[in-house]
């Protein structure tokens, strides 16, 4: 018999982000916070001394994405809103996945946190660790030159 099932697509967006919620506390993180905007989502956690930020671009736009009980999830309105609630439900389980398999390397000694959680770290002025190396990475590759990932001079 042939199924169509995909695994993670009955589970709600709400269960992921508790999920994922309950796997960075159950590892120390000290704060969590879950938001919504513009088609995007994003989890920010305190570990340490350090801030974190995943962020997710939702299916359909901000004005479909929902109020009550789940703000993080689309609003069903009409037929047409069942795949962008799949979607957004596929999202959420694939960055629950992702977490949980950077805490399993992180509690096998394969990596340390700091090393698999990098390119999530805010730094101060609030941008990521990526989004303040990526430039510079390009640019690097692009040109053969190695520039300092954060605007100074290569070595």
């Amino acid at each position: 018999m042939t199924t169509h099932y995909v695994r993670g697509a009955s589970i709600t967006s709400a269960a992921s982000r508790v999920e994922i919620q309950d796997m960075l506390t159950g590892y120390g993180a000290t704060g969590f916070r879950c938001g919504w905007e513009e088609g995007r989502a994003a989890i920010a956690f305190t570990a340490g001394e350090r801030r974190f930020r995943f962020v997710l671009a939702l299916p359909g736009s901000a004005e479909k994405a929902g109020p009550a009980g789940d703000p993080l999830q689309p609003r069903r309105q009409g037929a047409g809103s069942k795949p962008a609630e799949e979607m957004s439900r596929r999202c959420w389980h694939q960055l629950s996945l992702l977490i949980r398999a950077k805490l399993d390397a992180v509690d096998s000694g394969i990596v340390t946190f700091d090393q698999e959680f990098l390119a999530y770290m805010v730094l101060p002025g609030g941008g990521t660790v990526f989004q303040e190396a990526a430039p510079a990475i390009g640019t690097a590759y692009a040109t053969g030159v190695r520039a300092g990932l954060f605007g100074k001079g290569g070595r």
